[in-house]
């Protein structure tokens, strides 16, 4: 398993997904999956944090097709938390991805430190983070 996740605030309003190690293609769909069913436990919006630190996964059209039909009803805005020299890649993406996935790819933001997702979220959102990383 190439992947953590978890509730990232004790509202529940946001979930961290973090790649570990060298992650694979299946942690992509098994990170989709149980980030949706965490989204389905709650009746609020949800933004998620999405970690890829370093790794490299690309996404293929099978991929976004997935990840568009997995959206929940009430995810929020996506945060990806890529390096610099990725973000470029990162922003092609996300526009081949809105005409495929408008869900999945309505929203989404680029940073660099999981710390400054969380910032974004704070000012943009309101969120409120009285504790982090729940487990």
């Amino acid at each position: 398993m190439g992947y953590l996740i978890q509730w990232d605030n004790a509202e529940k309003t946001v979930v961290l997904q973090q790649y570990t190690d060298n992650p694979v293609k299946d942690d992509l769909y098994h990170l989709a999956e149980q980030s949706a069913l965490m989204l389905k436990s709650v009746s609020h919006t949800v933004h998620l944090i999405i970690d890829e630190g370093t790794s490299k996964l690309t996404l293929s059209s099978a991929d976004i097709n997935f990840l568009e039909r997995n959206v929940p009803t009430n995810q929020g805005t996506v945060v990806m938390v890529v390096s610099k020299s990725g973000q470029s890649y990162k922003k092609l993406m996300q526009n081949v991805g809105k005409t495929m996935a408008p869900k999945a790819f309505r929203q989404n933001f680029f940073v660099t430190t999981v710390e400054e997702a969380r910032h974004l979220l704070q000012e943009q959102f309101k969120v409120s983070y009285s504790q982090i990383g729940l487990p």
